[in-house]
């Protein structure tokens, strides 16, 4: 993990190289915002050295979608001399084959080269023919020549083939697309529901036509690794679906599991078990999908530290009850042991920031049916610690119709003056006392008699 608090961005290149001379800039970024309104162009800032020939192999063997990644005029001026060159060799093939025939008239008759190159461009464009010859148009006396008509027209159908789908794909593709999907210029590190997450704001300035199948990916740039972010909103294990036309925070909990988490150190018992190198979440223990807590005397797992105690209270109550020594069972665990590490401050936060955090979000254009992907990257410099998100959406006219005031869009709220911001306190992790139980016991029957609204 990245521990340098004092980071400097402002690069926007990385060079990854597959030779022995490996450069690597720690303060380069993977993806740089070099569109307006602060978004990125969706090109990565990254190169793969091809001085190996087998590379370039590679690259041959993929030749169509090399040749679509080149600018239109340049792809353009490379197929214009393609055609150009075919031409002038077929003129050459028609003059070659008309010498061939000493004394047959076969309708071309002996003509300067410039002359063969105007026949062999009818014959490619199929304009008709004015010959110089006494003969017909159909060269019975040289069928070498019909055999040539014959190679060049069936390379003319091929050729326009080739350009009707070479160009229908430069046009058709979807990936300028992805322009019109915004994302906030700052990411947001603040806590909600006693949880830090960090945030970011993305939507489709294209509202009225719908992306279809939108789902967001994040990654976090560690050094020389991409790790996988867990999305907490919208819930990756759903898929991390979007509706783009309105605008969406999307969120990742710094978590236990999460990269952005600093190490820590448990106070007595390690009561975790550990994720073998799986992206997982502590939100699913708690809701029960799976349970990480783990008691220190029978091993058994349960989803929340709350869960843990009853079952080491409860089983000591057994226990006593049977007579059974307290040294190894569950009577010789404190409660106010079963504690799990305190959440980390912003300070420790901000100092195992990662050099870079990629947004991904992934789509399907309803014109085209083509899949494209929209990206931006946060360095810590593009992240506010705390505040949240202003409201960007408001109703026009008599509210029967939603606008998105993108002027709003980037705007941030209740962001704390760094130099007098007062931490939140943690939330404390040790057993409630009798009075607070009693307290809550209070809470709960009120609620319970209050009507419901």
């Amino acid at each position: 993990r990245d521990t340098n608090p004092t980071h400097n961005f402002k690069t926007k290149n990385i060079v990854i190289r597959n030779d022995d001379a490996i450069t690597q800039d720690n303060n380069a970024t993977v993806g740089g915002e070099n569109l307006p309104y602060n978004q990125s162009r969706n090109k990565l800032q990254m190169l793969v050295s091809q001085q190996r020939k087998h590379l370039k192999g590679l690259r041959f063997e993929d030749w169509f979608h090399v040749a679509l990644r080149m600018s239109t005029s340049t792809s353009l001026l490379i197929l214009l001399i393609l055609w150009t060159l075919v031409i002038c060799a077929f003129a050459l093939i028609y003059k070659w084959v008309d010498a061939a025939y000493v004394g047959t008239d076969c309708g071309l008759g002996p003509l300067s080269y410039g002359a063969y190159f105007a026949f062999s461009l009818e014959t490619c464009t199929t304009v008709g023919y004015g010959l110089p010859g006494s003969t017909n148009a159909f060269f019975e006396n040289c069928p070498a020549i019909q055999f040539a008509i014959y190679l060049q027209m069936v390379w003319s159908m091929l050729y326009n083939a080739f350009l009707f789908a070479f160009f229908f794909s430069r046009l058709g593709k979807c990936e300028s697309r992805a322009s019109q999907v915004i994302f906030s210029n700052k990411a947001i590190v603040c806590k909600r529901d006693g949880k830090w997450e960090l945030q970011f704001r993305v939507t489709d300035i294209d509202a009225a036509h719908p992306i279809v199948e939108a789902h967001v990916r994040m990654y976090a740039r560690v050094g020389t690794e991409l790790i996988p972010l867990r999305i907490h909103t919208p819930d990756d294990i759903l898929g991390g679906t979007l509706f783009l036309s309105w605008p969406t925070v999307v969120s990742h909990q710094i978590d236990i599991h999460s990269p952005l988490h600093p190490s820590i150190r448990y106070p007595k018992y390690k009561l975790r078990v550990g994720n073998y190198g799986l992206r997982l979440r502590e939100a699913d223990s708690w809701i029960a999908n799976r349970e990480e807590i783990i008691c220190p005397i029978c091993a058994e797992t349960y989803g929340t530290i709350e869960r843990l105690r009853k079952h080491v209270a409860f089983n000591a109550i057994i226990e006593r009850h049977d007579g059974v020594p307290p040294p190894g069972s569950h009577q010789a665990v404190d409660l106010k042991d079963l504690v799990l590490p305190a959440a980390p401050t912003m300070p420790q936060l901000r100092e195992n920031f990662p050099r870079e955090i990629v947004v991904l979000v992934e789509g399907i254009d309803p014109l085209m049916s083509g899949t494209f992907q929209a990206l931006q990257s946060y360095t810590i410099d593009d992240v506010s610690w705390g505040g949240s998100f202003a409201d960007c959406v408001y109703t026009k006219g008599d509210g029967s119709r939603y606008m998105v005031c993108l002027e709003l869009f980037h705007k941030l709220k209740h962001v704390p003056n760094e130099a007098s911001y007062q931490f939140p306190p943690e939330s404390s992790t040790a057993p409630p006392t009798d009075d607070e139980e009693a307290k809550s016991e209070e809470e709960v029957k009120r609620d319970e008699e209050s009507p419901p609204v």
